[in-house]
């Protein structure tokens, strides 16, 4: 009977010490997760500043440094956080901040990766990839702003890096890079900022459909010029972030509307000789990326009616030369440096110049669908001026001549899921069909 009982005391007081260590591992899991709770911040910035590349009409390094002085105005609190990975046009200049009103303190980019040194290719989707997985761990939040600034070229790319060898972000890159940032943190990048030019496209947004939920860019070209007051820039970064962290309870949409909104137009400047018309910047635009599949599958309808019926090719030119474009008048014999159309305004065109009821009726789908997908967005009206009075808010690639097409453009996931391109071949090279 003793030796009974001091095993059951035995007994007791291991059972006693494993509630006693649980009950310890628990508090402990407690205050980690309220730690973790109060280190998470309503929203997280991340920047992804990439200004290496030779010095055209005017530097992309000085811009990126006027930008991040802008941004150190913003009246920062622990809501919101501000990271930015900026990489200038010389060698070894790599810089990672985070910033805080009038100060941004630099972190060593080993930070992020063991290996890197002072200059890193942002051309590369694996640097994208490892600086927001980087930052959203190390600043948890409840919402993700990624902002990109750099050239773009629609869906050709963005962010072109120059040094050590050229290099530009694809789309496909691009959205391999965000579908591994959605499953790091599980769920979609809120918002998507592009600061570069031509980049408001369908083409754009169908491929970031399933790794973000908003796309605010412009259809337009943008630039940067020295004024007597410094350099103009189209991004007013300060007033957009001061909204929010003055208000860090905004929404992705409500956030992706007040870029929409505090975007800065410009004057008309002059593109290379080769394309004669001069381009103001005056086109931004806010879109719905959960919107953006109906778009492309009206496109798709559209597209293939437009493919079989043969004779209506005889409008297609005329309806090219009325609808608003992004690339400058085109030349004599048809160049243009960006071939890229207003895609509300190339149906409204359809609709009125093609007499038949289904083109019509398709026609009219496919703008409706587009005033539901773009939920904020401004252009300017005076086509003297070099503004684009028919813009609204997402361009689509339509090469004026066969000779212009640039079969890459097959690889990106509107050419894959939609008959677009196959009506752009089929048309300008007077086929009933094409495959592929």
């Amino acid at each position: 009977m003793a030796g009974m009982n001091r095993k059951t005391s035995t007994t007791i007081h291991f059972l006693s010490l494993i509630l006693i260590l649980a009950s310890l591992s628990a508090g402990a899991m407690s205050v980690a997760d309220e730690d973790s709770q109060n280190n998470t911040s309503k929203w997280t910035v991340i920047l992804y500043f990439d200004g290496d590349q030779h010095e055209t009409t005017y530097s992309l390094s000085d811009k990126m440094l006027a930008d991040l002085q802008n941004l150190e105005k913003v009246a920062t609190n622990k809501d919101v956080k501000f990271i930015v990975l900026m990489d200038l046009a010389g060698v070894n200049d790599t810089h990672l901040y985070y910033v805080e009103q009038n100060e941004a303190e630099e972190i060593p980019l080993s930070s992020i990766n063991a290996s890197w040194n002072n200059e890193v290719n942002m051309g590369d989707g694996n640097t994208l990839t490892q600086f927001v997985c980087w930052a959203i761990i190390n600043y948890p939040a409840e919402h993700y702003n990624l902002y990109l600034n750099d050239h773009g070229g629609g869906w050709r790319g963005i962010c072109v890096d120059e040094n050590p060898v050229k290099d530009i972000l694809n789309l496909t890159e691009l959205k391999t890079s965000l579908i591994t940032i959605r499953d790091k943190i599980g769920k979609k990048i809120d918002v998507v900022s592009m600061d570069a030019c031509l980049m408001s496209m369908v083409e754009v947004a169908y491929q970031l459909r399933e790794c973000a939920d908003y796309m605010v860019a412009s259809e337009s070209f943008i630039h940067t010029h020295q004024t007597e007051n410094g350099l103009f820039l189209n991004w007013q970064l300060d007033r957009i972030y001061s909204n929010l962290t003055a208000n860090p309870d905004m929404n992705p949409s409500t956030l992706a509307i007040t870029c929409v909104e505090n975007f800065r137009t410009d004057k008309a400047f002059i593109l290379p000789p080769s394309v004669v018309k001069p381009q103001a910047v005056d086109c931004i635009s806010a879109v719905n990326l959960s919107a953006i599949a109906q778009v492309t599958e009206l496109v798709d309808n559209l597209s293939k009616h437009l493919m079989i019926m043969k004779h209506l090719r005889f409008f297609i030119p005329f309806i090219f030369l009325k609808t608003q474009r992004f690339s400058g008048a085109f030349d004599f014999l048809g160049y243009t440096f960006y071939p890229y159309v207003d895609l509300f305004d190339f149906s409204k065109n359809v609709a009125t110049m093609m007499p038949y009821p289904e083109i019509k009726e398709l026609s009219g789908e496919l703008m409706r669908s587009i005033e539901r997908t773009v939920i904020a967005e401004r252009h300017g009206k005076n086509i003297m001026l070099g503004e684009h009075p028919g813009a609204h808010g997402l361009s689509i690639y339509f090469p004026y001549r066969m000779i212009n097409y640039d079969s890459e453009y097959e690889n990106l996931d509107f050419s894959k899921d939609t008959h677009w391109d196959e009506f752009i071949r089929c048309h300008w090279l007077m086929k009933t069909n094409v495959s592929g």
